[in-house]
């Protein structure tokens, strides 16, 4: 039982270890996904380094998930193993040191880790709320162009309904004028053939004869 738990302990500081070594850019690529810590993905003296995949922090969260099962199961096998002994109390707290330090270097993982991802969430939320921010400014556009061309087409449909009235009034004005005009000549015509038919007046008798 003692031997089992002094290998669980070996895992858990062994683990944290490897995560530790991952620091350098280097060994990203040389571990793998699976011991790749998130203090990789802290920013550096010059800025942020690279962002590991979707696929490799996957990963990092289930290593970091193991390590902390790792450490409780190698606490509790641990203080089972103290009970049995004779010092009971000072194997407990040599117990419960080693797992403070533990927890302490996992800790310390966990929360760059979790800035690692806070971050990303926040600039995916910020890239989601530019897209829809972009995409309500098109929108907007298009609606004032839309507007814009559906006034301008009422407009000219008003003045061209204006033209065509006012055309419709000259055209009517135009007929009405050749129907005076028409009436008007033949009525000239009837009173010429008129006095052309009108017999001559009777000439009065000259004064000398009726003496």
């Amino acid at each position: 039982m003692k031997k089992r738990v002094i290998a669980l302990w070996a895992l858990v500081v062994w683990v944290g270890a490897g995560a530790q070594d991952v620091l350098h850019p280097a060994a990203l690529t040389a571990s793998g996904p699976v011991a790749t810590s998130a203090v990789a993905l802290h920013a550096d003296a010059q800025g942020l380094p690279p962002v590991a995949s979707a696929a490799e922090r996957a990963a990092q969260s289930q290593q970091l998930l193991a390590r902390r099962q790792q450490l409780e199961t190698a606490y509790n096998q641990e203080m089972t193993v103290c009970y049995q002994k004779f010092d009971v109390t000072s194997c407990r707290l040599e117990a419960r040191e080693r797992r403070l330090q533990a927890h302490a270097a996992l800790r310390k993982d966990e929360i760059a880790f979790n800035t690692v991802e806070r971050r990303l969430k926040a600039e995916e939320a910020e890239r989601r709320l530019a897209e829809t921010n972009a995409l309500a400014r098109v929108r907007e556009q298009t609606r004032q162009t839309y507007a814009a061309d559906n006034a301008k087409a009422a407009a000219d449909r008003a003045v061209q309904k204006q033209a065509d009235h006012a055309a419709q009034g000259q055209q009517r004005e135009a007929y009405e004028q050749k129907q005076r005009e028409a009436a008007q000549r033949r009525a000239d015509l009837e009173k010429k053939l008129r006095e052309r038919d009108k017999p001559p007046a009777a000439s009065l008798p000259a004064r000398g004869a009726s003496q």
